[in-house]
């Protein structure tokens, strides 16, 4: 199981160093068998250990699960509910300017077009931690591989986790080349 722990420690790095998260925002998942391993509440993304990741049962309730990430029932969901077993969560800085503007984000350039295609922009009227963002985000997922939740951030999912993070680099580059090519 260390790989996950590795891997994990990884994509937070990765988002921290590209500015897709703050020091204490976002959260990853990974499920593997009949467990999930999602960041600790308050981590920092940039700098995690594996003592930052928290291994809770996927499909029953847990004592430990305070210590997870308050977003852990939207990953689960989003995990069960999609069969892709990684999970990123992150707040894009260009991208969130974007999602204010639009419903669904159309990539200009050739890459996030070949890449994303259209990324769908929810409109929550509880945008972090609710039944209705694991609802609404795991729904969606099933068909495109990241989802914008206004005002809030973005959540992707795929069989690998750095895949997951790729999806949502690619469209932060995307969405920043629209916003500079104005």
């Amino acid at each position: 199981m260390r790989w996950i722990y590795r891997e994990i420690v990884e994509v937070g790095r990765l988002l921290f160093e590209e500015g897709l998260v703050s020091a204490r925002s976002g959260n990853i998942s990974r499920a593997f068998g009949e467990d999930i391993f999602i960041t600790r509440t308050g981590s920092h993304m940039g700098n995690l250990s594996p003592a930052d990741i928290i291994k809770l049962p996927l499909r029953e309730k847990s004592i430990l699960e305070s210590r997870a990430s308050v977003e852990l029932p939207v990953h689960r969901r989003i995990i069960l509910e999609t069969g892709k077993n990684s999970v990123v969560h992150a707040h894009p800085t260009y991208t969130l300017k974007v999602a204010f503007e639009t419903d669904l984000i159309e990539p200009i350039d050739s890459e996030g077009r070949e890449i994303l295609r259209k990324v769908p922009v929810l409109e929550l009227k509880k945008p972090s931690a609710s039944e209705e963002l694991a609802r609404r985000a795991s729904e969606f997922l099933k068909d495109f591989p990241v989802v914008v939740i206004r005002g809030h951030g973005v959540f992707s999912a795929h069989g690998e986790l750095l895949r997951a993070y790729s999806y949502i680099s690619t469209l932060e580059h995307s969405c920043k080349v629209m916003l500079v090519g104005r």
